[in-house]
């Protein structure tokens, strides 16, 4: 089949570009044709990913990309007005190239901006999009149910967020896999900032009664705030109590071992490539393994009220020493066979 995929695949990386990326990966893997166009201001890591440039760009490599594709897949968190009309670009121009138009909706936060979305512009965009669409996948209840809002249930389905590893992946034989091997418990920090509020947790979580020696801490950040941080964590946690590691937030090989070894993720709220709120907010999400697949089966968002970092880091604590209850447990089905029926292959 030829592929479009349209989403985020630039650093910093998160869930949501790392599944957009992997994505990618298996299905040129599997031989299928792929292109994919970056919707991220941030410029692509990879140069087999289009950079725009800008919304003209956009619109000229969306028309140049679509053309013979058998599927264009635009995926998104659905904050931002300007994406969202690029969502909806995408599906006039699916329709007029005559191919299967595909959305992924995959957002913490949807499911409260969702239902804020002004009636002139907002809503009628969401309204147009998820009647024309050929599909629309959403990847966790919340979402999936406040978009019945915007149209009934025929063409909607629930695939869950999942970012696939593979065992050949080269990260496996680097030395961050050897350090996060034998640990019990990892808790990553993710694309931290001076002045945020995950600073704040992180701060408070090193202060706090002494983690085990098999616990793991791993702190991404740009270069520019490495050296600051590390003087900070080394400062909140006095000796270092557990392992302490830094990976750098547009390394892809270290995100993903992270990720395929962690069991929490902290990080700011983002969509399209943008941060959004991270003086008062932070996404938690818990972590779950099978087979080669992590998926993000629970979640949470904390919103900084007062001096409430130190009750934040009890309950991430209360996390990491929790095991998941069978019902948070996914289903053994690999998502990504689920995307190819949806595809039609």
């Amino acid at each position: 089949m030829k592929i479009l995929l349209i989403g985020n695949f630039a650093p910093p990386f998160e869930e949501e570009n790392l599944q957009n990326i992997t994505l990618y990966n298996r299905l040129t893997e599997d031989g299928h044709e792929c292109s994919a166009i970056n919707i991220s201001k941030n410029p692509a890591a990879d140069r087999r990913f289009i950079d725009p440039g800008s919304d003209i760009g956009y619109l000229l490599a969306l028309i140049r990309c679509s053309r013979k594709k058998d599927v264009i897949h635009f995926s998104t968190k659905g904050y931002l007005r300007v994406g969202l009309l690029k969502m909806m670009l995408s599906i006039f121009i699916a329709k007029l190239f005559r191919a299967k138009s595909v959305v992924t909706f995959y957002s913490e936060f949807f499911s409260i901006l969702g239902q804020m979305r002004s009636p002139f512009g907002g809503t009628q965009t969401l309204f147009t999009s998820f009647f024309l669409a050929d599909r629309i996948i959403f990847c966790d209840s919340d979402t999936y149910n406040v978009a019945t809002m915007y149209k009934k249930k025929e063409n909607y389905q629930q695939v869950p967020s999942f970012i696939h590893v593979p065992d050949s992946f080269p990260g496996n034989d680097s030395l961050l896999t050897a350090k996060l091997k034998h640990k019990k418990t990892v808790i990553g920090f993710s694309n931290i900032t001076p002045s945020s509020f995950l600073l704040d947790i992180l701060k408070e979580f090193l202060a706090g009664p002494a983690l085990s020696n098999d616990t793991a801490i791993v702190i991404s950040s740009s270069a520019e705030h490495a050296a600051n941080l590390k003087a900070i964590a080394e400062t909140a946690s006095g000796e270092l109590k557990g392992d302490i590691i830094f990976i750098e937030q547009d390394d892809i090989q270290s995100a993903l071992t992270v990720f395929s070894e962690a069991d929490i993720i902290l990080r700011p709220l983002t969509c399209d490539g943008e941060m959004f709120f991270d003086r008062f907010t932070v996404s938690v999400r818990k972590v779950h393994h099978k087979g080669q697949n992590t998926f993000f089966p629970n979640g949470l968002v904390f919103i900084k009220e007062g001096t409430s970092a130190s009750m934040c880091a009890d309950i991430i604590r209360t996390m990491a020493s929790t095991e998941a209850r069978s019902s948070d447990r996914i289903d053994s089905h690999d998502p990504y066979e689920t995307i190819k029926i949806i595809y039609g292959h």
